[in-house]
């Protein structure tokens, strides 16, 4: 979602004149796009300030800068402005930017205006008295000069006059930020331009004891489905070929199957993906389309966070161990040989040592080819950090750690000597002196071992192989989390 979210904030600043640069030291903005689901992503973002020269300015949007603002309340004689976390948005196409200091919220009636006394003003609050993130940064950082919301991304030319900037803008301005497609500019984490993240939805209604998301991005908002075809439209038109759908719980979208039918029929897609979802929203009617359409990829993600009851229940994901095993037989009773990954919270408040047994069984019940562990760190704001104590002891956290990954790299090794001998097209992702590497369809990494090879090397067939490109590769070798193999000379 930062990769999709920095592409718009791209797209509306080049449509302002301003130039992109992927060099950081030749840039006289640096903008960091920044995610608060642990605290150690807010240390990086801390740690990576002190790496900015003073002359470069500083500009700092999403979750690190939304769950930390303020609630406020300012009132003036004849009418009131409420704004929780500044969730609302300006329904104006030309809305009025407050910049309030807190010497102007302290003089707040004399900023009032007419058009404020009849109701009808929009507005758009630039936050910076209310985040006590800005004030202590900028006691140390002087050229940090704005923090925003991601929401507020369509009205940067607003807001950028607002700083004493000059310029023009090309296209009308959209204030909606879904609304925002990055024509021709890449939303993708990789090394090309062949893959594209496209959200379809946005914040979360589900509350998760431990989840900050709710609290720092909002509750859930659906986009409409003729605009997700549209984007997805035009990024095939500008050369990418696999398409991952995007939403905090993107399955939870009511037309999702719609989206995904649609997409499949689309000229110049190769494969479709989509994260991140959420158990009780998959339907047979997907997982028949997982069967059934080859270029959906053969890979469901079920983040299932523990394989205790007790601990399901105190987490708040509204499902049991039970209806977990039900969806993970669901998928093996598919004929088509899907790979299932799945999300493990491990230590969570209160676990002891039978809740983590549980889990293990669930994991060797799943046999799943990937689990991603996350450590549980409490998050200010959270259900847990108010009503749960973070009572599991390091050296526990580590041994469980340890243990389940053990587990998995036991369970990882045996699914990958499936593989041995047969054929994959990846998609190559990046290519060094002695390897080409990426993924699989099923989501799997691979490595490609060549004898030796360059970015732009030619093979023996006079083909040149690129980042970017798809292969044909047969699968010789196998080991925990990887796969190697050779490509398949036609």
């Amino acid at each position: 979602m930062n990769y999709a979210d920095s592409a718009r904030i791209t797209a509306v600043l080049t449509n302002c004149w301003f130039s992109y640069t992927e060099n950081s030291k030749d840039a006289d903005i640096i903008i960091f796009d920044t995610c608060s689901i642990k605290q150690k992503s807010e240390d990086k973002i801390t740690g990576k300030l002190k790496t900015i020269r003073p002359d470069q300015k500083v500009r700092i949007t999403w979750c690190m800068i939304q769950h930390n603002m303020r609630s406020w309340k300012l009132k003036a004689e004849s009418w009131k402005l409420n704004v929780w976390n500044f969730m609302g948005s300006a329904s104006s196409k030309t809305p009025k930017v407050i910049w309030l200091s807190t010497d102007e919220i302290n003089n707040w009636k004399s900023k009032n205006d007419a058009s404020s006394k009849e109701g009808n003003w929009k507005f758009i609050g630039i936050n910076h008295a209310f985040n006590p993130i800005f004030h202590n940064l900028t006691q140390k950082r002087k050229n940090i000069e704005l923090m925003r919301r991601i929401d507020d991304t369509g009205l940067l030319p607003l807001i950028l006059k607002k700083l004493g900037y000059t310029f023009s803008y090309d296209q009308e301005m959209i204030n909606e930020y879904e609304k925002i497609i990055p024509e021709n500019i890449s939303t993708s984490m990789n090394s090309h331009q062949k893959t594209v993240y496209i959200p379809i939805s946005t914040w979360c209604n589900q509350f998760c004891a431990y989840c900050i998301v709710p609290y720092a991005r909002g509750l859930e908002k659906h986009f409409p489905v003729d605009q997700i075809i549209n984007e997805t439209k035009i990024h095939l038109q500008h050369g990418a070929e696999e398409i991952v759908l995007l939403g905090q719980i993107v399955n939870k979208h009511p037309e999702f199957i719609t989206i995904v039918k649609k997409i499949l029929k689309l000229k110049g897609l190769k494969r479709l993906r989509y994260t991140s979802p959420y158990p009780t929203y998959y339907s047979k009617e997907l997982l028949d389309l997982h069967e059934k359409e080859e270029k959906l990829c053969p890979h469901i993600h079920i983040p299932l966070q523990s394989g205790s009851n007790t601990m399901l229940k105190k987490m708040f994901r509204g499902y049991t161990v039970q209806q977990a095993k039900e969806f993970i037989d669901n998928i093996k009773k598919l004929t088509r040989k899907i790979s299932i990954t799945t999300d493990i919270i491990v230590w969570f408040c209160d676990e002891t040592e039978e809740d983590f047994q549980e889990t293990l069984d669930l994991v060797k019940y799943g046999w799943f080819d990937m689990v991603y562990i996350g450590i549980y760190s409490s998050r200010p704001g959270t259900l847990a950090a108010k009503n749960y104590s973070d009572n599991i002891s390091r050296a526990v956290k580590r041994d469980r750690r340890n243990r389940l990954n053990e587990l998995l790299k036991d369970i990882s090794r045996k699914n990958n000597n499936e593989e041995l001998g047969t054929t994959k097209e990846v998609l190559i992702n990046k290519i060094r002196a002695w390897v080409i590497e990426w993924y699989t369809d099923n989501m799997k990494q691979i490595i490609i071992e060549t004898w030796p090879i360059l970015e732009w090397k030619k093979w023996a067939t006079k083909k040149w192989i690129r980042v970017g490109e798809f292969v044909t590769v047969e699968i010789t070798k196998t080991i925990a989390f990887k796969l190697y193999g050779k490509i398949v000379v036609t």
